[in-house]
């Protein structure tokens, strides 16, 4: 199989360097063209989970990378889903997979970017909930893996209800388990539940450039339970939608394979070093909330479930940072019932 991977960060060269070590042929996209010139190079050598080294073309190429390529994994953060599937659409080849890692409601985004391409050309488009690894790259060539997740979802929209995410793409990640369809894997993402109260609360410090570590003394007892809170609205979303899910603790629990009895307990045992950010301008609000909390929000109004508490997030950082996060995102407000039960959904 041939692989294409787009974003070489910390996740898009610990997909690289894992399918490298397993064998598979893979080309790594960086709009760098020296961090691409680099890898191409130097290599990737890997450590943690996954040790080795291993040599794989990279490129700041796109349609180069992609030319060949079965499997077109994107890593990029949220914010460059957009940008990256308009480059796609008139060099998608026939019978390639797209899949979003992870989604961010991505695949309903790329399919409607597509457009008559999708069907055109027999494409599938997956996501998934979550990254399959808790990676970090030196970006000098080295990348550590440090964690890999378990039962982590994917779901995928296809030109054909008969052809979901391939077989073989499952075998190769054995830590991913098939969703029903995407909304299961987009209100499955714990990083927008969990990052957004916990960076909102912090604002102070993060506006002073103050050193604390993210989760153990970032997520007090009253954050904590405001997450539960908007997790709550969620699941009442998830319900209705027909979406199979469990509370945030279940699945961080599922993801590393632990018992933790309290979200509290598990953030700051789970994640007990991690430095918080040193900018506002940063992903735990910048993605997070207009590519997480903006969807849930405009889910919860065509469901019928009111979300205060999420949407208090999201007034509250667009007032502080004068953005208006509703805009910036993924817009589902125009979203029906029957576009919903169209992607594979239904509502109750």
């Amino acid at each position: 199989m041939s692989y294409a991977i787009i974003g070489a960060g910390n996740t898009g060269q610990a997909i690289a360097g894992y399918l490298s070590l397993r064998g598979e042929e893979v080309k790594l996209y960086s709009r760098d063209a020296r961090k691409a010139d680099l890898i191409s190079r130097k290599g990737l050598t890997l450590k943690g989970v996954f040790s080795g080294k291993v040599h794989l073309k990279a490129s700041a190429d796109l349609k180069e990378v992609i030319e060949e390529a079965e499997f077109i994994i994107i890593s990029t953060t949220a914010i460059g889903h957009r940008p990256i599937f308009n480059r796609l659409k008139p060099i998608i080849k026939d019978n390639q997979t797209i899949a979003i890692f992870p989604g961010y409601w991505g695949a309903i985004e790329c399919k409607e970017i597509l457009g008559e391409e999708f069907e055109k050309k027999r494409i599938t488009i997956a996501e998934t909930s979550a990254m399959p690894f808790v990676s970090k790259a030196d970006h000098n060539g080295t990348v550590s893996i440090n964690k890999v997740k378990k039962n982590v979802l994917i779901g995928s929209i296809s030109y054909s209800a008969h052809t979901p995410i391939s077989k073989k793409f499952l075998k190769t990640f054995p830590q991913l388990t098939p969703a029903r369809n995407v909304f299961e894997t987009s209100l499955n993402n714990t990083n927008v539940i969990i990052h957004t109260p916990i960076a909102l609360f912090n604002a102070s410090r993060i506006d002073a450039s103050e050193e604390f570590q993210f989760y153990p003394q970032g997520a007090s007892q009253k954050t904590v339970s405001y997450i539960e809170k908007i997790d709550e609205e969620r699941l009442r979303i998830a319900k209705i939608l027909g979406v199979e899910t469990q509370d945030i603790l279940t699945l961080l629990n599922e993801f590393y394979q632990t018992d933790y009895s309290s979200l509290y307990k598990a953030l700051s045992g789970l994640f007990p070093k991690g430095s918080g950010p040193a900018s506002l301008d940063h992903r735990y609000l910048t993605e997070d909330i207009p590519y997480g909390l903006v969807p849930i929000s405009d889910l919860g109004k065509l469901a019928g479930v009111d979300t205060p508490y999420a949407e208090a997030i999201i007034h509250t950082a667009s007032l502080l940072m004068g953005r208006d996060f509703r805009k910036e995102g993924v817009d589902l407000r125009g979203l029906t019932r029957a576009d919903v039960q169209g992607l594979g959904g239904v509502i109750q």
